[in-house]
Parts: structure tokens; C-alpha cells; sequence
């Protein structure tokens, strides 16, 4: 059947990216419905979810939604060497991701957007007029301008005239429940995590300490998290079964292209995540913003043409690839590291003289100027700089 109307935005999926680009469009009192293949909003849950403090600049995050708000990191090299990363006081904080996205969801409907769930984009393509989708139920939506909000599923990329993001990683992520812990804790080393990290997260939901477990890496994410929470280190502390983890592909690299007539690409669907991390929430958000503002301003001009909203591509990369240029090359040369060479660098990380540098550089969102302070020191630069000409 066909839905009546010709909307101003429609955008396929629910996550942060798809929401927040909804809610900036509602506020400007545009006709904007977003569309979630799952039944639930947030359900299955996708990432970790830790941000900082800056996120609330674009979108205040609730206290209701935050888990815990740990105060340092631990990274822990294969040998057990160990060097603490302090929250510089930024705010860090663990979000309970499903509610996180159910309030986004919720201001989009405040600011007068709808959001409809159980209605999966099978089939998009473009008019002259306009954009029209085809749900899983029979139904046809056309509106002015599509999101793509859609995270790495990459299915309607071809209408942006892109290739995929490249390089992609692989992620597995379960929650667990566990003894009590405080502290984040990053784990590294071929073993452990090839060319990634794994991690433990520790939360409470009610009076039950848990941890959010999981693994990036390039190979089988699942098995490779299965032997981490089978390492003596670690399965003592667990106090139930884990159960199948969530696995889902991560982009560390832009796609080639982000936009084309009518059709934008925000967050995840666009290849927007921190290289040497993998999150994604700020990054999403940021995205979301600029496109939102590209979409207002191209939809009252009545121009959607890839010539105006190619304005929106410009945005993002002023802002964020001199960012993500840095991070690469750093993530790569950490993925060339054996484990030897990073129980180097975890010690060197733990000296007193890098520690100074980076409680001064470093931001939880905006990893360049640690990156380039802590390449100045000797011995982490060699060790770096080898690992490139292996």
C-alpha cells in the first residue's frame, strides 16, 4: 500500500546518528519519520556506550542513562605490565545504550517527528522529486530527503555511488554479570585481540555488579572472546555463564563518499568512528548535526541536489579528518606491535613523564594531541615508527 504524503525527511534506522539528525530536523518543524527494523528501540544493544562530558554540548545526556562513571582506565599488556589512564575530568560515563537511544527517541517525538518500528527499508531509490522506500509490511513512503542512519549494514550505499568503508573490524560484545570492579580495563596483545583490544566495563543494574565484556579485532570476534573470558585472569571473576555475544562489523575508516541527490549518510553508515577506539556516539552525533543543518538548509533553499548537500561532506571533514588521519596511522602502527613491543609501550605509557603529558593532552573524543605529545618521547617513538617497516 502507499502512505499518503510526500514527507520532508526520512530516515532509516534508530540509533543515535538516524535520531539525533530526526530531532534537529522536528525542531525546525519538518516532517521527519524515522524508520527501526527492530521492535524495540535501542534492543539489540550495539556498543559499549562510554562518552564524555563534550557529548552533552549536543545532546544532554540524562542521568537516568548512565551506569557508572568511572574514574581511570586500565591497560593491561600481555606480559601484565599496567599503566592507569586517568579521566582528566571530562566526565566520563557508561550508558545504559538502550535507554540512551529510547530518549533520543523520545525528544524526536517531543519536537513532533514520528518514529515507527517493526518497519525494516527493504528497497530505496531515487526520483526527481523525491526519495521513495519500500517496508517489509508492503508499504511505500516518499519524502524530499533521505538519512541514511543505518549503521553498517551498507545495503543502500550503492545509491550514493560509494564503496564501503575500509578498513572494516570485527566486534563481539556480551554483559556478564561479575565481581565488583571500578575501573575500565583495556587488554592488548596479539593473543588477546588481533590489531584491536579487548575490553571490561563494570556496571550495576540495581544491586548487581555486571561487566560489559567484549573484543575489536580483525578475525573471529566471537572465539577470540571466548578465550579472553576463559583466561585465569579473568573467568574467576564472573559469576554466571556468558551467553551468545552481539557481533556487528566496525568501520575505522570514512566511506568514500557520504552524500549524492537527496541522500545523506550519518554516524556508522557513513564509516564516522574514532580509529583507534572504534566509538561512535560522539561521532555520530556531530555527524548527525552538520547533515541536520545541510538538510534545513538545502530543504528551504528547495535544492537537494548532491552539488548542495556535497556542503554537509565538507562539514564533517573540515572538522573531523585531520582527526581521524592522525588516529589511522597510529592505530595502524599499534596493529603492527607484537606483544613484547607492547609491554614496552604499557611500560612506557606508565612512566611518570608520559603520565604528566597525558593527564595535560589527552581528550576522551579527540585523540591527535596525545597522539603527536607522546611520539615526541624517544623510546615509544621508535617503537612505533619499527613497527611500520615490518
Amino acid at each position: 500500500m502507499d502512505s499518503s504524503g510526500l514527507h520532508d525527511v526520512l530516515v532509516v534506522g534508530a540509533g543515535p546518528a538516524g535520531l539525533y539528525t530526526a530531532l534537529r530536523m522536528a525542531e525546525a518543524g519538518l516532517d521527519t519519520v524515522v524508520l527501526e527494523e527492530h521492535a524495540e528501540i535501542g534492543i539489540p544493544t550495539h556498543c559499549t556506550g562510554i562518552v564524555s562530558g563534550e557529548t552533552n554540548r549536543l545532546y544532554k545526556v540524562r542521568d537516568e542513562v548512565v551506569l557508572h562513571r568511572p574514574s581511570s582506565c586500565l591497560m593491561i599488556s600481555p606480559g601484565g605490565r599496567v599503566a592507569e589512564l586517568e579521566d582528566p575530568g571530562e566526565e566520563i560515563a557508561v550508558l545504559d545504550r538502550a535507554a540512551f537511544d529510547q530518549a533520543l527517541a523520545a525528544s524526536v517525538l517531543e519536537a513532533g517527528g514520528v518514529v515507527r518500528t517493526s518497519a525494516r527499508v527493504d528497497h530505496a531509490h531515487k526520483g526527481d522529486r523525491f526519495v521513495e522506500v519500500a517496508t517489509d509490511r508492503g508499504e511505500r513512503l516518499r519524502a524530499r530527503a533521505l538519512v541514511l542512519g543505518c549503521g553498517v549494514t551498507y545495503r543502500f550505499h550503492g545509491l550514493l555511488g560509494s564503496r564501503l568503508p575500509s578498513p572494516i573490524l570485527h566486534t563481539a560484545q556480551l554483559e556478564v554479570a561479575a565481581s565488583p570492579a571500578e575501573k575500565l580495563e583495556v587488554h592488548v596483545g596479539r593473543q588477546v585481540a588481533p590489531e584491536g583490544f579487548a575490553w571490561l566495563v563494570p556496571f550495576r543494574r540495581g544491586d548487581t555488579p555486571y561487566l560489559k565484556a567484549g573484543v575489536l579485532l580483525h578475525g573471529d570476534a566471537r572465539a577470540h572472546l571466548e578465550r579472553f573470558l576463559e583466561r585465569p585472569s579473568i573467568a574467576p571473576r564472573l559469576r554466571e555463564t556468558t551467553r551468545e555475544p552481539i557481533r556487528r562489523l566496525m568501520p575505522v575508516a570514512p566511506a568514500a563518499k557520504s552524500y549524492d541527490d537527496r541522500i545523506v549518510a550519518v554516524g556508522d553508515a557513513a564509516g564516522l568512528t574514532k580509529p583507534v577506539t572504534g566509538g561512535g556516539i560522539f561521532y555520530s552525533l556531530l555527524s548527525a548535526q552538520f547533515a541536520a543543518e545541510t538538510l534545513i538548509e538545502a530543504l528551504a533553499a528547495d535544492d537537494l541536489s548532491a552539488g548542495r548537500l556535497s556542503r554537509y561532506e565538507k562539514r564533517w571533514r573540515e572538522r573531523l579528518m585531520p582527526e581521524i588521519r592522525t588516529s589511522r596511522w597510529f592505530r595502524e602502527c599499534l596493529a603492527r606491535l607484537t606483544d613484547h613491543e607492547w609491554d614496552r609501550l604499557v611500560a612506557c605509557l606508565a612512566s611518570d613523564d608520559v603520565q604528566s603529558l597525558i593527564k595535560r593532552k589527552a581528550k576522551f573524543n579527540w585523540h591527535s594531541p596525545v597522539i603527536l605529545s607522546i611520539l615526541k618521547q624517544p623510546g615509544i617513538k621508535s617503537l612505533l615508527l619499527r613497527s611500520l617497516f615490518r
